[in-house]
């Protein structure tokens, strides 16, 4: 079982970064971490599909168990990718506002240097 669920967060963790490198060239401006949002955020309405598809559909002894295993894997890996892109997304927008602080704070320093250097 333990195979299984480490080939599944593989998969959907590749099929991701795979769906918003493709989304990246079609959006070139688009922020990175926005695409691969969408990326799982497709991944996962394509699984709740077939589960409910599944569901619906299979007949016998073993009735919408595929689906069930779907909702029972799947939807978990692609919900912590989810949390996982938010915070880094969350930690890279704080590094850009520090980083544009700074960089403002350099600025003025050295706009403040000119104009004493051109008073004396």
């Amino acid at each position: 079982m333990s195979s299984t669920i480490t080939a599944a967060i593989i998969i959907i963790t590749l099929s991701s970064f795979i769906i918003a490198k493709i989304l990246k060239k079609f959006a070139k401006k688009a922020c990175s971490y926005l695409l691969f949002a969408i990326a799982d955020i497709f991944i996962g309405l394509l699984i709740l599909g077939f589960a409910i598809y599944d569901f619906n559909t299979a007949v016998g002894e073993f009735a919408g168990i595929l689906g069930e295993m779907a909702l029972l894997i799947g939807e978990p890996i692609v919900v912590v990718l989810l949390i996982i892109d938010a915070i880094a997304w969350n930690m890279s927008r704080k590094k850009l506002r520090i980083s544009t602080i700074l960089k403002k704070r350099s600025t003025r320093n050295e706009i403040n240097k000119v104009k004493r250097a051109n008073i004396k």
